[in-house]
């Protein structure tokens, strides 16, 4: 299970040539025929005396409707690609003109073809394909159509948080604050799960950390800090090398813990995840885990 790729695979064709300019496009396809739904994703890769860029756009025809969408261009570079402040801040800002322009309605309407599209999509790539920022790039226009969720407010003013998983290379894009756990429930399936799986610590970590908690609904960002907060309180030390939530499989002391390692460990244990790379092997988070993934599951009759 600790099949992790440690260093950014994603990476950019560079060209040892000077003087050279280059363009290519590219279009992906979704059709929705019930619907009569279709969203093109266009990339082309530019190439301007040795230095690249990706070049991102979806647009979306409602032919029923007679309606077209255009989510605008998303530009990709080396320097940009993994900076998350940098694409938090983009898709902030690019929600809130989308938002001005066509309203939170239009995303939340199309949000479900989108990600149904990012599925279609990986089912026809390689594994290698799988890590590309082509198609990363579709994850974060996903993530932009799914903020309408929680614009509750219908101010067009959200926040993207990105996973630190996908800055790390373990997971593809995503933002923390699309994920919502209601408390309470979560709560009583860990009660009922800690009567079998008895030897896993990570109930009674989360049952710890939320043990007082007031919120019926939290979400990632939320629940992430209630650990983190459980564990400078009651731990004289973090997990071991090789357990779920350390970066890396090795004996000894864990170097270096990450909740974006830990959220990696739990995702690739069943590999049922959309956010797990391809190659990914089942096995065991027993030692320690991210138990709002088996709450996923569970909801959907995985588990």
């Amino acid at each position: 299970m600790k099949n992790i790729y440690l260093k950014p695979i994603l990476t950019f064709l560079t060209f040892a040539v000077l003087n050279v300019c280059f363009a290519q496009k590219v279009q992906w396809v979704h059709n929705d025929e019930k619907n009569i739904v279709q969203i093109t994703y266009e990339f082309s890769l530019n190439v301007n005396n040795g230095d690249s860029s990706l070049s991102l756009n979806l647009t979306i025809v409602d032919k029923q409707e007679n309606q077209t969408f255009d989510y605008g261009v998303i530009t990709l570079n080396s320097k940009n690609v993994l900076d998350s402040n940098y694409l938090s801040e983009l898709l902030n800002t690019k929600y809130s003109a989308l938002w001005k322009q066509y309203g939170r309605e239009i995303f939340l309407k199309y949000s479900g073809y989108l990600s149904q599209m990012t599925l279609n999509v990986r089912d026809t790539l390689s594994q290698r394909n799988q890590h590309s920022f082509v198609y990363q790039g579709l994850f974060m226009f996903r993530s932009l159509l799914n903020g309408a969720k929680r614009d509750i407010k219908n101010n067009g003013v959200i926040n993207f948080t990105v996973l630190d998983s996908y800055v790390l290379a373990l997971s593809s894009f995503g933002c923390t604050e699309e994920v919502y756990i209601n408390i309470p429930d979560f709560k009583n399936y860990l009660e009922e799960r800690k009567k079998w799986d008895k030897e896993n610590k990570g109930i009674d970590y989360y049952l710890g950390a939320l043990k007082n908690e007031k919120s019926t609904e939290l979400n990632i960002i939320e629940i992430t800090v209630r650990l983190e907060e459980y564990f400078q309180n009651q731990f004289a030390r973090w997990p071991q090398g090789g357990q779920c939530g350390c970066c890396g499989n090795y004996s000894g002391n864990c170097y270096f813990w990450s909740a974006a390692c830990l959220a990696h460990d739990m995702s690739c244990q069943r590999c049922q995840c959309d956010l797990c790379f391809g190659g990914c092997v089942p096995s065991s988070c027993s030692g320690n885990s991210i138990s709002w993934y088996w709450y996923l599951l569970y909801q959907r009759g995985l588990q």
